[in-house]
């Protein structure tokens, strides 16, 4: 978590972008930083963030985030084919940032403090200007001057992170000291820029746009309340009066409309506050509320004690809490996938495969369900059936890792050494660790399990991985 608190910090003067191992960067003639480099740099950094163990990585909570980041794209003009990644960290500070390559992240800490999606598609969208605009680069061209020497600087600084947390973030500070007031002015511009564009986003999607004044003076009152501890977000986004007032200014003459949340919005938000901490003081946090199911309002914060129950690891209160929640409420894959999950680690994985499949005829897209319905099929060892299954989800999501994790764990129960390894590799390869799919691969290889064509495969793919890994200078001497 510190490491990542350190990438983050780095992005403070920027606002959205880190930097890291940047590339070419202490050549002046390298002006420009392209949108390959970008896309680069976000990989690398993502490495570490998926590496680090506050990566959140909940199906459930992931999926209802990329789904408001989906909407606000699809009524996006200005994407030039730029791919994007929202994901969350868990972090019960307020903020959320950009990365280069399109990867957005958001901290538990602000999904709990937005009271509607509205809120939280306010600042999606800002983050999502940030990236569509390049405001890494446009900054990097307008510091090139001074940028390696301070690059060199913070890269002494994170890796200085590994064994001294506190030392490196001094080490930060003290490496951007000398960027910070030339920097501040283009920081502003750059947010500004975002606010506006993100305001549009809010309109054409359907989302309440004045949700953006209304979570950034929110933001901005906890911040005078509290002197000295203002959230993390307003320090990397600096939110001065002048700017709060310009956004106030382009929403006086939109219409206003009622927007309603969807009903995952409030149970996404109890699942996440299920699901961070310790799981007793998850329960705590629920045990502390008066609760009727009797009101609507409730029944969110119930299903999240449900899951905080489960998580505890008493599953009988877990399912009896659960099955009220589910009888006085709409029907959801949230409810159907916790459900499952509950039968199933209460050792009935008959009963939760007829579960699984029940829901996933309703709701056949649901990844938390997928996965856990594949889980149970590799638990009561019906290893072909579970790949033939993961063989069909792969027609229509080629890109997910966990898939590839669970194909290889398939496989290896089924004694099959090189096709597990080499799912493996492409599982390491989709989390941008190339390192570890060239580990893998190696290990496939010397399994002595393939034939002619599958060993030739795998040569063949270290050899373009190698020369994916060759540093930059050696690649540049080869030339």
């Amino acid at each position: 978590m510190r490491k990542l608190a350190l990438f983050i910090l780095i992005s403070c003067l920027l606002g959205q972008g880190l930097a890291y191992e940047l590339p070419d960067l202490g050549d002046s003639s390298a002006a420009v930083f392209s949108s390959q480099d970008e896309k680069a740099l976000g990989h690398q950094v993502m490495q570490d963030i998926r590496a680090d163990g506050s990566y959140f990585n909940d199906p459930e909570s992931v999926d209802f985030l990329n789904s408001v980041g989906n909407r606000l794209l699809s009524v996006s003009d200005d994407l030039g084919g730029q791919q994007f990644e929202f994901f969350l960290i868990q972090d019960p500070t307020l903020n959320a940032f950009a990365l280069p390559g399109g990867y957005i992240g958001v901290h538990t800490g602000l999904m709990l403090a937005a009271e509607n999606e509205s809120e939280l598609a306010s600042v999606l969208g800002h983050e999502i200007s940030h990236v569509t605009q390049h405001h890494i680069a446009r900054m990097m061209e307008a510091q090139s001057r001074n940028m390696p020497l301070s690059l060199a600087a913070m890269a002494a600084a994170i890796l200085a992170a590994r064994s001294s947390p506190d030392a490196s973030m001094g080490a930060i500070v003290g490496a951007q000291a000398g960027m910070v007031q030339s920097q501040l002015n283009f920081t502003r511009e750059n947010e500004r820029e975002a606010d506006r564009l993100g305001i549009q986003r809010l309109l054409k999607s359907g989302y309440d746009p004045r949700a953006m004044s209304t979570f950034f003076s929110k933001l901005q009152r906890y911040g005078r309340f509290y002197e000295g501890t203002s959230p993390a977000y307003l320090k990397t986004h600096p939110l001065t009066t002048e700017r709060l007032a310009e956004i106030q200014d382009r929403l006086q003459n939109v219409p206003y409309r009622q927007v309603q949340d969807r009903p995952d919005f409030q149970l996404v938000r109890a699942r996440i506050a299920a699901l961070v901490g310790t799981p007793r003081e998850a329960l705590l946090y629920f045990q502390d509320r008066q609760l009727d199911i009797k009101r609507p309002e409730d029944r969110p914060l119930l299903y999240g004690k449900a899951v905080a129950l489960w998580r505890n690891g008493q599953l009988d209160a877990a399912a009896s809490l659960l099955n009220a929640v589910i009888e006085h409420s709409p029907p959801n894959a949230l409810f159907d996938s916790l459900n499952a999950q509950i039968v199933h680690d209460q050792g009935h994985l008959n009963r939760a495969l007829a579960l699984y499949r029940k829901a996933l005829q309703r709701y056949p897209d649901q990844r938390a369900l997928n996965y856990g319905y594949i889980q149970t099929l590799l638990d009561s060892h019906q290893e072909n059936d579970a790949l033939e299954t993961i063989s069909n989800r792969m027609l229509f999501n080629h890109v997910d890792a966990h898939l590839y994790t669970l194909q290889a764990r398939a496989f290896a129960q089924q004694n099959k050494e090189l096709p597990s390894h080499q799912a493996l590799a492409q599982a390491y390869l989709l989390q941008d660790n190339p390192s570890a799919a060239l580990d893998q691969l190696q290990i496939a290889l010397k399994s002595g399990d393939g034939d002619f064509y599958q060993n030739s495969s795998i040569e063949s793919q270290i050899r373009e991985l190698k020369k994916l890994l060759v540093p930059k200078d050696k690649k540049k001497s080869k030339d």
